[in-house]
């Protein structure tokens, strides 16, 4: 007797109001973490989604029903993302989760298909997920933004607050937040990789009473930067002892970086040790003394200054639209022509595109001219290199790419280089 299941019918739809109590039995059994699962707790996910389903316009819920019983469900976002100076359209995965007794059996593959499609028809360039399984979208053709790196730290490591600067200081208040809201999106407008937020994010920051935040104002009383941080317990036993957290450090220049850090290293009497997170890669720079709490000792003679971490991962709509939607980046002087093969990991097919570099610009070509090097790279290397979180030298000296021509290939690098690797601490 055949054990294979049948599948009578499969579609995946918007959730409505209808849906609620089907959807709550997939959510707190897929994200069980900080949940009681009593009534209160039911109650307070079932209002939080309701609203959700009724007011969210940029966010949307939908489910896969298997012979009309839901059996997944994820969100998609409609997210403005900074590609090399300007605001374009981006796709975000959401909350994908699978009901405890429908697993192994395709239904996450299946919702990452929709989701795809789902970009496309809204012309997204890249989309965009966190995943808890990297591996598995890997292998969906998904690769790496750049990197975050969290600094735990004395409180005195931070710089010194320049005695200029405090006067533009202030101690933001609640009703500061539509302000610090447009600060951030000037701020995701200035730096590459960088989205806006997105409704459910702006509800909960909204929300979130115990978050400070300092901001810097302009001599025209403009917000040019806040940091937004809670102090936490360092201690069981202790109540002296505090660490603070920063959530988000938002600035226009170093200049207002440097006051903000230098405002935090105020408060050394009553926290001793700070936690932030950045995807500047130079940060230890900013300090005189790097080294973090741990005083981890790494052969031979490194000192531990941070730890990184991987997270957003993004996967090319188009790879031929993304070259014509960024026409207007612009790249180092030189003439080249490169091919870049990959295996498309969803469409189960090779693929080529050929770029020809000139004029400081790239463009499509229609294999009207021989290339002058081919690479062959994973999909997700080719989001990657496009993106500039990684360099094309250093994936070949890793052996991650291959490529026909050593010395025009490290032209190509130079060509790809981007001075900023796109990083995003957004909450998705």
């Amino acid at each position: 007797m055949s054990m294979e299941r049948t599948y009578q019918k499969r579609e995946i739809r918007p959730l409505t109001e209808a849906d609620l109590e089907a959807y709550l039995d997939i959510y707190l059994n897929s994200y069980p973490a900080y949940k009681t699962l009593d009534a209160e707790c039911r109650e307070h996910y079932r209002e939080k989604h309701r609203l959700e389903l009724r007011e969210d316009r940029q966010v949307k819920t939908v489910g896969l029903f298997e012979d009309g019983v839901l059996i997944a469900t994820m969100k998609l976002i409609l997210f403005s993302m900074n590609y090399f100076g300007r605001m374009q359209p981006a796709c975000g995965l959401m909350a994908l989760e699978v009901h405890p007794l429908h697993k192994k059996q395709g239904a996450a593959l299946e919702m990452v298909r929709y989701f795809e499609d789902y970009a496309r028809e809204h012309g997204a360039l890249l989309t965009l997920l966190l995943p808890f399984r990297i591996g598995f979208y890997r292998k969906m053709g998904y690769g790496f933004a750049g990197k975050l790196y969290e600094y735990h730290l004395p409180t005195t490591s931070l710089p010194a607050l320049d005695q200029e600067m405090r006067k533009h200081l202030r101690l933001m208040q609640p009703e500061d937040f539509d302000e610090a809201l447009a600060c951030h999106r000037r701020f995701a407008a200035r730096n590459h990789g960088m989205v806006e937020k997105h409704e459910e994010e702006i509800r909960g920051a909204r929300g979130d009473i115990q978050v400070r935040r300092i901001g810097y104002y302009g001599s025209g009383g403009t917000l040019l930067g806040y940091a937004a941080y809670r102090f936490e317990s360092a201690s069981e036993t202790n109540y002296t002892q505090n660490r603070i957290s920063v959530e988000e450090l938002v600035y226009e220049n170093g200049a207002v970086l440097r006051a903000l850090l230098g405002a935090l290293r105020l408060q050394e009497d009553l926290a001793q040790t700070v936690v932030l997170r950045t995807g500047e890669e130079d940060f230890h720079h900013l300090l005189n003394d790097p080294q973090d709490v741990s005083k981890r000792y790494i052969d031979f003679g490194f000192l531990q200054t941070n730890v990184s971490a991987v997270g957003t991962m993004f996967k090319l709509v188009d790879a031929r639209r993304f070259v014509e939607k960024t026409a207007y980046r612009r790249f180092p002087v030189g003439t080249l022509n490169a091919e870049f093969r990959y295996y498309d990991e969803m469409g189960h097919r090779d693929e080529c595109i050929c770029i020809r570099f000139a004029d400081r610009c790239w463009a499509i070509t229609e294999g009207d001219a021989a290339a002058d090097v081919t690479v062959a790279c994973g999909q997700g290397d080719l989001a990657s290199l496009f993106m500039g979180s990684c360099e094309l030298a250093g994936m070949i000296r890793l052996g991650a790419v291959s490529v026909s021509d050593d010395a025009r290939a490290q032209e190509l690098s130079r060509l790809l280089h981007c001075n900023q690797k796109p990083w995003l601490n957004s909450d998705y």
